[in-house]
């Protein structure tokens, strides 16, 4: 193995541990904490009186199929919620093996209260600001904008679908959890 190899493979795992970290941590504190919403179905909060989401599915960019994994909080107020995501790329370019990670702040502005949605979806934009890191090149620092929507097939579980810009462009599609 060149040495080059093995320094973005102990960065890999490093950027591992301290995902596993965040979650462990998103999760500790989804247990102590509950949040009471006073909105109905019949319109108001996308978040069904949990305080917590995990989202998890693939992408599409030109980057290749990324897997990606990520929470948010909805605690602080009805319409906006922030959280940190993790995404992670492969493709084999001219007989190269490439990869790309993304760890990433991001926060939404929920629009189900001012369109008067019920908790069956949620639409919403927002911006995220970052890490990022190609194996054949330097890692960095960057930012965009996102906008997207989840459909609540129950309580608990849905759909989202997400398009957005910036260092890291492309979407993603995948499964939420209301925890």
């Amino acid at each position: 193995m060149k040495p080059i190899m093995k320094i973005k493979l102990t960065n890999f795992r490093y950027v591992l541990l301290l995902i596993s970290g965040l979650l462990i941590s998103t999760f500790s504190l989804a247990q102590e904490k509950k949040q009471q919403s006073t909105n109905s179905k019949s319109g108001g909060s996308y978040s069904g009186n949990h305080a917590w989401f995990l989202n998890t599915g693939f992408g599409f960019s030109n980057h290749g199929v990324p897997f990606y994994i990520g929470g948010e909080y909805n605690g602080f107020h009805p319409d906006i919620s922030v959280g940190g995501v993790f995404s992670y790329h492969n493709r084999w370019d001219n007989h190269k093996d490439r990869s790309a990670w993304t760890l990433s702040a991001i926060g939404n502005y929920h629009f189900n209260r001012l369109l008067n949605l019920s908790s069956e979806w949620d639409l919403y934009a927002g911006a995220n600001v970052g890490f990022y890191g190609y194996s054949h090149s330097s890692t960095g620092f960057g930012g965009g904008i996102q906008v997207g929507g989840r459909w609540f097939i129950t309580d608990l579980i849905g759909l989202n679908l997400q398009f957005g810009g910036g260092t890291v462009s492309g979407g993603q599609f995948g499964v939420t959890f209301r925890l």
